[in-house]
């Protein structure tokens, strides 16, 4: 692409990555983040239950590790798509690291750690964007329920939910929302949508109301109770 055709947009966020301020409070720290978590992988004694667990972790950090290095060599051209698919990776792992910690294979304290550490870096890089920035809406609706979750009564109001990553595919956005529902109710036994939404932190209790019809529906959950007592496990 010729450095002429760069957009002001192009432009806005190619300075942003080569800023010394992501790099330390950006890149850098979701370094720490990757490495702690393969450091707590390798010394936790993996058995044929938590091998799927920390399977899925590892990947999950393995691909935001990908993703924060994809910022560091892009193309003016897809800046923009870059750091959002960076952004909701990070939101990705945050949540995988919350399901991991429900099936007991991650501790309480690993989990309040690392995903600290994650809110750290998402505020870090909501902070150098513009307000209008269309970015800005993932990482404050990331952060909206990181607060959520981590506190102990639910007050803050629905945060919107985060715009689909351009480029990746519906359907394994399906699978992965109905994989990671599925080992929820795998790890607590029978759970509410509430239960479900405080793990799940970057999906909305509307769409998760949505996935558990449909495995409903597939036959491999079933429903206990009616309305907002619903408790939800699988067949």
């Amino acid at each position: 692409m010729n450095p002429k055709d760069t957009t002001p947009k192009d432009k806005k966020y190619l300075k942003l990555i080569h800023n010394n301020e992501y790099y330390q409070d950006v890149f850098k720290k979701t370094e720490k983040i990757v490495s702690v978590i393969f450091y707590i992988l390798n010394n936790i004694n993996i058995d044929k239950k938590s091998e799927t667990h920390t399977s899925n972790l590892a990947s999950k950090a393995h691909f935001t590790h990908e993703n924060a290095l994809r910022t560091l060599e892009v193309k003016p051209a897809v800046a923009q798509e870059v750091l959002e698919q960076f952004a909701q990776s990070l939101i990705g792992l945050d949540s995988t690291l919350r399901v991991v910690s429900a099936a007991r294979v991650l501790s309480p304290e690993s989990l309040t750690l690392i995903t600290s550490e994650i809110r750290s870096v998402l505020i870090s890089l909501r902070s150098m964007l513009e307000e209008e920035d269309a970015l800005q809406s993932i990482l404050f609706a990331a952060d909206s329920r990181a607060t959520a979750a981590s506190s102990p009564r639910r007050i803050a109001p629905a945060a919107p939910k985060p715009p689909a990553v351009v480029g990746r595919k519906s359907e394994e956005v399906v699978q992965d929302r109905r994989t990671r529902i599925m080992t929820i109710l795998e790890a607590k036994s029978a759970a509410t949508i509430k239960d479900i939404s405080e793990i799940v932190s970057d999906i909305s209790e509307k769409t998760i109301q949505r996935e558990l019809n449909t495995l409903i529906e597939d036959g491999v959950v079933l429903r206990q109770g009616e309305r907002r007592w619903s408790k939800y496990v699988l067949a």
